[in-house]
């Protein structure tokens, strides 16, 4: 195993009993109900611009004079010798290292996501402040671990996942404490969006097997149904035909110029996402479904072209050796389209039911196949914004009601727009804070 140290990118205390004790109150009271609209006063009551404000979000600069290091956990037997891809058959992961013993925090993102960018750095860098290890994990959508840690090659069904994503961690653990001397006094995950779909199976697989302990999960934002998820980003994304090429690209590089506009914004200030919400006006909202289709999609490609060097499917037309043209056909695949030729046909055989269809492949690896398991463990709590632009309102009300104080209902912030809002990441913090542990990196 190598590492190596990876720049860090510019986007992308309770001192006393009484203090403490108020802390934990407000967070008992928190957990058990819904949040008021009228006592929430996050600013962006526009779902679709609330979700684009997260585009700016990365490692908010609270790490400075620390880089985050790139660690390589082995991964599956023979994935390293793969034509085109060797030498790329270990799992890449992002490690925040604290001096001493902590606690250890596993970040887990969503469709689109890095470890090297975007929101898991942003939490990364928001936890690592408040005295945790964090590893950040790939996303199983992704085409590293889709190479270096899918047993069947071919992620995308949830239940699967999270099981090979259990060894990617067990294995992570071994690798930071033996070769990083890392110390740690408990495990946590934090999964946003599919992550945090992942995450939910991750906790039910661990209440079984217990071979990691995980001390507590906060899940952001799951889709609820699956589905309708997906359904939404292909009817988004379609509508590229609708604009036509040249407004497409034109969409696109006016939303990446007022990004990166932003590249030396600290993202700790509301006045700075003001900012940028007075710029994110100028689009519609077809406009804004489109850039976050685009955006949830942006990693598509590279994982079929990998799905089809595992497994050749006959999918892609281009030469093999042809990485470029590869790259360039499997632009033209949906999520449903993956799902339907890639990852479903495996799960067929994996449960030896070739009749078994698409609607089962979704429902069979949804949050609602597990409801009741979550709504036992009291490790387990998730926040949800009511008006999630990939989520049926009535649907995430459902959750709230049949999980009850395992869920917090926020009534604005669209899909995970609200991360940065003070009283979110405050929520977040105070949630895995262990009572003799608050601050006392800074001691």
């Amino acid at each position: 195993m190598t590492h190596e140290v990876q720049p860090r990118q510019t986007p992308g205390v309770f001192t006393r009993s009484f203090y403490f004790a108020v802390a934990v109150l407000i967070a008992l009271n928190l957990f058990a109900r819904s949040i008021e609209a009228a006592g929430y006063q996050y600013p962006y009551h526009d779902p679709y611009l609330a979700t684009a404000t997260s585009a700016i979000l990365n490692d908010d600069g609270a790490t400075a004079q620390v880089d985050s290091t790139i660690i390589h956990v082995p991964g599956l037997p023979g994935r390293n010798r793969l034509p085109t891809l060797e030498g790329r058959g270990d799992v890449s992961l992002a490690l925040y290292r604290q001096s001493r013993a902590a606690p250890l925090l596993f970040i887990l993102a969503g469709l689109g996501s890095s470890p090297y960018f975007g929101v898991a750095p942003y939490l990364a860098s928001l936890f690592y402040r408040e005295g945790f290890h964090v590893v950040i994990l790939p996303s199983p959508m992704s085409w590293n671990f889709a190479l270096s840690a899918s047993r069947n090659g071919a992620p995308g069904y949830a239940p699967e996942d999270a099981r090979d994503l259990y060894e990617v961690m067990q294995k992570t653990l071994t690798t930071v404490r033996s070769r990083y001397a890392v110390k740690t006094s408990s495990i946590n995950f934090i999964g946003v969006s599919l992550g945090a779909l992942q995450g939910a199976y991750l906790s039910v697989i661990d209440a079984d097997a217990g071979k990691i302990g995980v001390n507590k999960y906060l899940l952001v934002n799951p889709p609820v149904d699956l589905a309708y998820a997906v359904k939404t980003i292909d009817e988004w994304s379609s509508l590229k035909e609708k604009f036509g090429r040249e407004k497409s690209q034109g969409i696109v590089s006016k939303a990446l110029a007022i990004v990166n506009s932003f590249a030396e914004e600290r993202q700790d200030k509301p006045a700075v996402f003001e900012r940028l919400a007075k710029k994110l006006r100028g689009f519609t909202k077809e406009e804004f479904q489109y850039l976050i289709a685009e955006n949830l999609q942006s990693q598509l490609p590279e994982l079929i072209y990998v799905t089809q060097i595992i497994h050749d499917q006959k999918l892609l037309t281009a030469p093999k050796d042809d990485k470029r043209k590869r790259l360039e056909e499997a632009k033209d695949f949906t999520y449903t389209k993956y799902n339907q030729l890639i990852g479903m046909p495996w799960w067929q055989k994996q449960i030896g039911d070739p009749q078994a269809d698409l609607d089962d492949f979704m429902q069979r690896g949804s949050l609602a196949a597990i409801v009741d398991r979550l709504r036992d463990n009291p490790k387990v709590h998730i926040l949800h914004n009511a008006d999630d632009v990939l989520g049926e309102r009535k649907s995430i009300q459902a959750l709230k009601d049949n999980l009850g104080d395992r869920v917090t209902l926020f009534p604005y912030g669209g899909h995970l727009g609200n991360l940065w809002y003070s009283e979110n990441k405050e929520f977040a913090v105070r949630y895995f804070q262990p009572q003799a542990y608050a601050h006392t990196h800074n001691n």
